[in-house]
Parts: structure tokens; sequence; C-alpha cells
């Protein structure tokens, strides 16, 4: 019998919720709840690999919306409360997140040596676009770049106040946040990203592809630092608050690791039913 600590995708609760699409989206099928008790158990275990559940939902009962899963897709959700954070947030921060972080666990991504990752994702129109536009951009996936130094990733990919598709590196010897590509990115459609990222204080190098194009390329650069405490989170993660509900899915994820996934960059993999 699985612990509550070592809940997996078998243990989901059996209560189904559509997700709402449009007609250009691929057709989504449905969800199951993470809430065991009326809470989402952290760890748990999704796409392979155990996560440490960041969330409203791990902290405060009958939070249903935070995190839906089947055995290859996530559906994030936060909304403008109080509760839809973690714990350890305060202010206007607003948290639904897996991280690559477990608690007595150190492991971290190397420096030095080239990390493939990759994940398809659709992210879901905001209903309120002219408020979103007065808060702080959000990430929906990122390497954290560790507790030691603290502040923005390492790597980051977001939707900014306007609801452009934004890349930023940052790094030791970097502290500023740096903008590598953006550009508008419809909502509601399924995209697919792989990047290849070599974390390092002074040397680091970043290539990213979206939908088969490459749009960075960037060598000689900081990003993470010397102490190699980065490690890779996905979810949706707002500093600066949200005026509205803000809902991401993920699909055919890829946790980086020195597995080539240059064939993945034109063979673009189909939105799992």
């Amino acid at each position: 019998m699985l612990s509550r600590r070592d809940f997996c995708l078998c243990c989901v609760g059996s209560a189904f919720v559509p997700v709402a699409c449009n007609a250009y989206a691929p057709r989504a099928t449905t969800y199951r709840s993470t809430l065991i008790d009326g809470l989402t158990p952290s760890p748990l275990v999704w796409a392979g690999r155990k996560w440490r559940c960041n969330m409203g939902s791990t902290w405060n009962r009958s939070m249903d919306h935070c995190l839906r899963l089947t055995a290859s897709r996530a559906r994030f959700e936060i909304r403008p409360t109080p509760n839809d954070r973690s714990k350890d947030d305060d202010g206007v921060k607003l948290r639904s997140e897996l991280s690559g972080s477990l608690p007595g666990n150190r492991e971290r991504l190397p420096n030095g040596v080239p990390l493939w990752g990759a994940l398809s994702f659709i992210h879901h129109r905001w209903g309120d676009p002219a408020g979103m536009a007065t808060r702080t951009g959000g990430v929906h996936g990122q390497i954290h770049i560790g507790h030691t130094f603290g502040g923005s990733p390492a790597l980051a990919f977001r939707r900014n106040a306007r609801g452009e598709f934004t890349v930023t590196t940052r790094g030791e010897h970097d502290p500023r946040s740096r903008v590598r590509y953006l550009d508008a990115l419809s909502f509601d459609h399924a995209h697919d990203l792989v990047y290849r990222i070599v974390l390092h204080p002074s040397d680091g190098t970043l290539t990213a592809w979206l939908d088969g194009r490459q749009i960075v390329d960037v060598r000689g650069q900081s990003i993470g630092t010397q102490h190699a405490e980065s490690f890779w989170a996905v979810g949706c993660y707002y500093a600066g608050g949200a005026s509205c509900p803000v809902v991401a899915e993920f699909a055919n994820h890829r946790y980086p690791a020195q597995l080539d996934l240059s064939d993945r960059i034109m063979a673009r993999p189909a939105w799992p039913k």
C-alpha cells in the first residue's frame, strides 16, 4: 500500500473534470483530481519522476483546481486568492508548481554539461488581459537558480504581463534577468518546446526551439552559479499576482538530462489523448 508521502498517479481520485478548449486547440480530455482527504499530497509521482508540490491545495483543503493529472498530462491553475500559494509564499505571490527539489534530497542539475529538456504546453487565454497587463509576468517552466544565490531563475519560459512568450536567463556574474526571446504566441493552442542548456557561472549556453523553430542561441553567458544548485520546476508561478484565473497544461514532458533530444525538434509529438 502506498503511503500519503509516496502518492502516485494510480492513487489519483476518480473525479473527472472537463477542460475548456476551442475549435483550434487539441481536443481536451478529462483530468483526475489529485486530492486525497481534501489535500494534494507532497511528494507525488508524475511523468516517471517524484515531485515536490508547491501549491495552495497542499496546505488548504478542497482546492481541486490547483493540480489535475493524467499519466502523461498535467493541468495547473492559480486563482487570485490568498490561498493559491505555497505555505512559504507571502505578499502577492501565487503558485501551483511541481518542483524537482525534494526535502532531504540535494540532487541538482550539474554545471558544464549539455542538458536537454522538452515539454508541450497549452496556455489558456486570460479572462482579464487588461488587468493582467498591470501585474508581474509569471513563470510556466524554470530552472531555479538555487537557494544559496536566490532571486530570479537561471532559465525561465514565461508569459509576460502583456501575454507575450518570453525566455530569460540569469547567472552569478549577470544578476539581472536577461531577455533572450520575446514575441507574441497564441493562447489555447498546443506548442512544443525543446531546449539545450549548459549551466555555468561564466560560460553557459542556451539554445531553444519553439514549434521546430530556433528562437534562442546564446553562448558564453553566465547562467546559474558555481554552486550548481539549480533544479527544474514546472507549473504556474506569478510573483506579482494575477487578476484572473491562469491555466496551463503540460504534456510530453522531459526533465533536463544528458540525453540528446535533437530528433524531437522537427518531429513534434502529438498532444496525448
